[in-house]
C-alpha cells in the first residue's frame, strides 16, 4: 500500500527568484528561501545566517521543486540562496556561454 506524508505549510519556505550583480555589469540569479518556522521569528532588524547552495552545473540550474534538504535549514532559522551562476542552463545562450574558458572565475 502507498503511504503519504504531509508537511505543515507553516514550515515551508516559498522560493523567490532574485537577481544579483556580477562582474562587468552583468547579472546572475538565485532562488532565495527565507527562514520559515511558525514558532519562531528573528528579532526585528536581525538578518538570518545565509547558506549558499551551488548546483553541479553548468548543464543544470536551480529549481523550485520541493527540496526537503533546503526546507530543513529554513525551518531552523537559516536563509538559503540556491545560485544560478553564469553558465547555468535556462537563461539563454549568452548567459550559458559566460562560463566558456572562465571556470572558477565567473560570478
Amino acid at each position: 500500500s502507498a503511504t503519504s506524508s504531509t508537511v505543515d505549510e507553516a514550515y515551508l519556505s516559498i522560493p523567490e527568484r532574485i537577481e544579483y550583480p556580477t562582474e562587468d555589469d552583468k547579472t546572475a540569479f538565485a532562488m532565495y528561501y527565507a527562514p520559515t518556522n511558525k514558532y519562531f521569528q528573528a528579532p526585528e532588524g536581525e538578518l538570518p545566517p545565509l547558506l549558499v547552495k551551488l548546483h553541479g552545473g553548468p548543464t543544470s540550474n536551480a529549481s523550485t521543486t520541493l527540496r526537503l534538504d533546503i526546507q530543513y535549514w529554513t525551518s531552523k532559522g537559516f536563509a538559503v540562496a540556491d545560485v544560478d551562476y553564469g553558465g547555468s542552463t535556462g537563461f539563454g545562450r549568452d548567459f550559458r556561454n559566460r562560463l566558456k574558458g572562465n571556470w572558477g572565475i565567473v560570478d
